[in-house]
């Protein structure tokens, strides 16, 4: 029922065009959003589709071929999305370690769309782990972005996110300073460090 009234926001596990093409279908027929589509390896195949429904679309950089429903993605998966006009791509990971670099991840598709003809520029790349993430929360107006009135952590970098050599040196959470690099009271430490010198 909270579907059907709009409060509960969907997020679908799809891999394949006729599987997104089919729930937003659906949602048609009974009224409510289809709402976000998670893994979405074949979403370039519909982007127009997608963008025009209000889907965003939520999309491993360079996983596939690991079943039969994950064949035909292309690295360039969610530049095409993100090409066309009101899309909503978000760069995403099942893992617990690359969501750990979730900024390398979309630094990967931002080469590797640009390296095949894509311009695109880091400010978009940034929206597809910022911006779009919260957009397909329902939680937009609140945060994703940097502006007055929102919630927002802040990472301050040393270099380019993107890079896999920048170093987080400062993170602020709920506005309060929790990390600094060159600062020992703002670093965390472990437990293996105990009773080390």
């Amino acid at each position: 029922m909270g579907v059907l009234d709009g409060e509960i926001l969907i997020h679908n596990h799809c891999y394949k065009a006729e599987e997104m093409a089919v729930m937003i279908d659906i949602g048609k027929e009974f009224n409510y959003h289809s709402g976000t589509f998670h893994h979405a390896i074949e979403a370039y195949k519909i982007a127009d589709e997608l963008a025009v429904n209000g889907n965003c679309v939520a999309m491993w950089p360079d996983w596939w071929g690991f079943k039969m429903e994950a064949y035909d993605m292309i690295e360039e998966n969610v530049a095409i999305v993100d090409a066309v006009k009101n899309s909503c791509a978000i760069v995403h990971s099942d893992s617990s370690t690359t969501i750990q670099r979730l900024n390398q991840e979309a630094g990967k598709v931002l080469y590797r769309a640009n390296d095949n003809g894509f311009e695109l520029k880091e400010e978009d790349a940034i929206k597809w782990i910022t911006a779009n993430a919260a957009k397909s929360l329902g939680i937009d107006d609140k945060t994703g972005s940097l502006q007055v009135g929102k919630n927002a952590d802040v990472v301050l970098w040393n270099s380019n996110p993107f890079s896999v050599y920048a170093q987080a040196e400062q993170v602020f959470v709920d506005g309060a300073k929790v990390y600094d690099r060159f600062d020992d009271k703002y670093q965390a430490k472990s437990d293996f460090l105990l009773g080390q010198e």
